[in-house]
């Protein structure tokens, strides 16, 4: 798995890479369309067919990574509450599907709203700023794991130890700096609101609690 990840992101990296330097090639950079790019500069060449075709696919694929990265919060929400992180009203699973329908219907009607009322660059900076910080702490873990339980089973090696994570800290942070502030502001409060619950419930009804309270 770690090697099949790894993979597909470089082959995603070189596919991105050519296809920018195939883009700045068709079209000056500083009159490419943010909103449309590729479709826009096809469009610039007088290939309007083409043009089409590929603001179809992009649409396409803008609601195939929709629909998995909300497949994904759905489990993790889930999975969340079946450990008391939060509400187990939340891990109600479907009685014939067997799957999380309650968290399914929330995010699906939370993200339309979204999709509907907030502009798509607002959502893009939150989204990325949640992704570049889950990935600083998930880096920042590795490190500190390290040292403090050196004991724990792992099933794949981080190579590099701790260059490699501290590079992707280093890199994650230096990203987000570039983000608006009201950004930053919008994701302190989103911030503040997990601690909240955190602590207002997780903390004292999640398995993990139960079980060392229960331990002599």
């Amino acid at each position: 798995m770690p090697k099949a990840i790894v993979y597909s992101l470089g082959i995603a990296m070189v596919l991105y890479v050519l296809a920018c330097l195939v883009l700045t090639g068709m079209q000056h950079y500083t009159e490419i369309d943010p909103e449309s790019g590729f479709s826009s500069a096809f469009k610039s060449v007088g290939l309007d067919a083409v043009a089409d075709i590929i603001a179809v696919g992009a649409i396409v694929g803008i609601l195939t990574v929709m629909f998995t990265f909300m497949l994904g919060v759905t489990r993790v929400w889930f999975s969340m509450s079946r450990d008391g992180l939060l509400p187990h009203w939340f891990a109600k699973t479907h009685p014939t599907r067997h799957v999380p329908t309650r968290v399914t219907w929330i995010v699906g009607a939370t993200s339309a709203a979204i999709a509907g009322l907030v502009p798509i660059g607002d959502v893009a900076e939150l989204t990325n700023i949640g992704i570049l910080l889950a990935f600083a702490v998930v880096c920042t873990a590795v490190i500190v794991l390290r040292y403090r339980r050196p004991d724990l089973p792992r099933t794949f090696r981080a190579p590099f130890m701790p260059v490699t994570p501290a590079i992707g800290v280093i890199a994650s942070v230096w990203l987000i700096t570039y983000l608006q502030a009201e950004t930053w502001l919008r994701f302190v409060i989103w911030f503040l609101i997990g601690l909240v619950v955190y602590f207002g419930y997780s903390y004292r009804h999640s398995r993990l609690a139960q079980e060392s309270q229960e331990s002599p």
